[in-house]
């Protein structure tokens, strides 16, 4: 059963309360859209870049969420946000890895080389290098080293790395998002439910 939310009713007025609302199954909701649109061959300018970026943006709040139900659930409501706000700030790529050792209590991490972890960590790489790209004077030589000496006629040749943004293809997306649904299944979903333990993707520390 997926934790929906947490609810805190005052017990000296019951219409009022407190929630912590799960938000991630409408990313999640989305994503599966998505995959299904990029594995059954829709083509599109756009789609691969959507949903690499949809990706990218339900891991960190996936994430966040799940730190902040831990907190919530071991410093409850008065000391909660301040334990959060530490744990949502570590940087994306050290927060995932840190995530199963935070909500376990120090007993669980990721296995080294496990394929959705792995895969999960170049997502964070890749969307950095797509989203804070920058372009710098790159030096280039006019040289023609098929006709020396031609000054009439010259031949130039420009290399060209490949922008980040044009690796996105059908492969890589599906695979990205099917290791995101591994980390919900193994990771988030077994912490917000509290029943977090050994599985495909995490072993004993």
């Amino acid at each position: 059963m997926k934790l929906l939310a947490h609810l805190f009713l005052n017990v000296e007025n019951m219409d009022e309360g407190y929630m912590l609302w799960n938000g991630t199954e409408s990313y999640y909701k989305k994503l599966r859209v998505a995959y299904s649109d990029i594995q059954n061959g829709k083509e599109s300018e756009y789609l691969n870049f959507a949903f690499f970026t949809l990706c990218a943006a339900t891991l960190e709040y996936s994430l966040n969420f799940t730190l902040t139900s831990f907190c919530l659930s071991n410093f409850g409501m008065d000391k909660y946000k301040s334990y959060a706000e530490g744990y949502i700030a570590i940087p994306f790529a050290k927060k995932l890895l840190l995530t199963p050792t935070i909500v376990s209590n120090g007993k669980l991490r990721f296995k080294e080389g496990d394929s959705s972890y792995k895969n999960l960590l170049e997502l964070i790489s890749l969307r950095n290098k797509i989203l804070h790209n920058k372009e710098f004077l790159k030096e280039y030589n006019f040289k023609d080293t098929d006709n020396p000496g031609t000054k009439e006629e010259m031949n130039l040749k420009l290399e060209i790395e490949p922008n980040h943004i044009d690796r996105l293809n059908k492969e890589l997306c599906l695979g990205f998002g099917k290791s995101l649904g591994e980390f919900k299944k193994y990771v988030m979903d077994p912490s917000l439910e509290h029943t977090i333990s050994e599985n495909k993707m995490l072993c004993s520390i």
